[in-house]
């Protein structure tokens, strides 16, 4: 996710990802529940705040399921949907969401970062040549 925030802030756009939670000390349950909602407020903030356009997941493909949204993912897109934000899929839109995530508008980006560049006014073309690459989706 941060190779994709630098790629995007090349084109000029602002963008916001997630910081890796780190644990304080030794794991535990409660350590690990506190991360996990103070990510999670953290998260939702950056969504609701008044300057952001758009919410971009990063849905690849794990443990077997092609497209995979998470429940933390999809709590974001329905916050972002509830507040009129633009919402994209780098890659497809997954079977088991796809009713909701269709009626909802979300944008299916095939792994191609151009369109979302475009729609949000990029001042740039993006500029590494390889970034496709960096996906392991085919773009035409």
């Amino acid at each position: 996710m941060t190779r994709i925030g630098e790629i995007l802030e090349s084109t000029g756009l602002e963008v916001v990802t997630p910081v890796p939670d780190e644990p304080e000390g030794p794991w535990s349950v409660e350590m690990s529940t506190d991360l996990k909602r103070k990510a999670s407020r953290r998260h939702i903030a950056h969504i609701r705040h008044h300057a952001t356009a758009a919410v971009l997941v990063v849905n690849v493909d794990r443990d077997g399921v092609r497209n995979y949204v998470g429940p933390n993912s999809f709590a974001e897109i329905s916050i972002a949907f509830a507040d009129d934000r633009q919402v994209f899929l780098l890659q497809g839109m997954p079977e088991y969401y796809a009713d909701e995530l269709a009626a909802w508008g979300v944008n299916c980006l095939q792994g191609d970062l151009r369109p979302l560049v475009r729609d949000l006014g990029g001042r740039h073309e993006i500029d590494w040549p390889g970034w496709q690459d960096l996906f392991g989706v085919p773009v035409a």
